[in-house]
């Protein structure tokens, strides 16, 4: 220990500067000497030292002290990061243990499960063996099985081929036939007569006249001829005359008087006689059947439905109501 009595100021003190370094000293001693113009000069070199061993104390304190607090610091860090790692530590030991746990659990199922496929395993073992046993006397059973089946097969194969030769020929004969049978159908659908996808047969195959007029033009000339007898019977003069007398259906909504004035213009025709009917196409089986009606509405009367320009070819065969025709007479 060296004990160093220092002067700073006005004020005394004193220092005291415990294990300090020899090289420090040296230092110190060392300026001191440089600072003093000659050894012997006591005063400077005492003051000079005391001076420069304050500064060096001075200087060695806050080294001391900065050191110190760096010191401390680190040690902090150190200490903050040691707990940190243990607190880490700590937590990553509690999950390893967790881990175990859950492990030691999986292991324990694995080894009932284990257990359980060792006792399946050795029933399959058992169930296999039966199997190759079942296995052998069936190949034996379908070893005989099949010989059998071998042997009912080349059997039915010479039936067969005798068969098919029969067949052969007998299809040979069919086709003849069936050539021939089939021109008569081709001669049957030329000349043959059939219905449409209507039901109805065309005219253009009909004969004869059937193929120039329909069922319905036939009844309307029915009804005309039935029409003409009317009036030949209806009118004063009985049909008299320079000219032929004509039968008109009245126009709608118009009277006979009219229709007969521009009937034929401009030939001149006056209105004889109205005559209104109908006929049934149905055939009267009894007494009580009625096979027509008429009326007499006259020359003057305006007919709206009773004409037959209001009728279609379909209704000719129907029953309607009343169609009248006009009795007219050239003048």
């Amino acid at each position: 220990a060296v004990v160093v009595n220092a002067e700073y100021g006005d004020s005394c003190s004193t220092i005291k500067m415990t294990a300090i370094q020899p090289t420090v000293i040296f230092i110190a001693l060392f300026v001191c000497t440089i600072s003093c113009e000659s050894l012997r000069d006591v005063d400077c070199l005492d003051g000079t030292l005391d001076d420069t061993l304050l500064q060096i104390a001075r200087l060695y304190k806050s080294i001391v002290i900065s050191q110190t607090s760096a010191v401390e610091q680190q040690v902090a860090d150190l200490r903050a990061e040691f707990e940190l790692k243990i607190k880490t530590l700590e937590t990553v030991n509690i999950q390893q243990d967790e881990k175990l746990s859950r492990y030691e659990e999986k292991v324990q199922a694995l080894e009932k499960t284990n257990s359980v496929l060792q006792d399946e395993v050795s029933y399959l073992k058992l169930e296999l063996n039966e199997t190759e046993h079942r296995l052998a006397n069936l190949s034996k059973d379908t070893r005989y099985s099949l010989e059998r089946v071998n042997s009912r097969i080349g059997s039915v194969n010479s039936t067969l081929s005798g068969k098919s030769k029969d067949l052969t020929a007998t299809l040979r004969t069919v086709k003849v036939d069936l050539n021939s049978v089939q021109s008569d159908v081709d001669v049957l659908e030329k000349e043959s007569v059939r219905a449409g996808a209507d039901g109805k047969i065309d005219r253009a195959v009909l004969p004869g006249s059937y193929a120039d007029y329909t069922l319905e033009d036939i009844a309307w000339g029915s009804i005309h001829a039935a029409a003409a007898a009317a009036c030949r019977g209806s009118v004063p003069s009985g049909g008299t005359g320079g000219w032929g007398n004509t039968v008109v259906p009245v126009m709608a909504g118009r009277s006979c008087d009219h229709t007969c004035a521009v009937w034929d213009s401009p030939s001149k025709h006056v209105c004889d006689a109205a005559v209104t009917l109908v006929g049934f196409v149905k055939h009267a089986t009894n007494a009580s059947n009625s096979v027509g009606y008429y009326y007499n509405y006259g020359c003057a009367s305006k007919q709206d439905p009773q004409s037959e320009q209001n009728r279609s070819d379909q209704q000719s065969l129907k029953w309607q109501n009343y169609i009248t025709y006009c009795c007219c007479r050239h003048i």
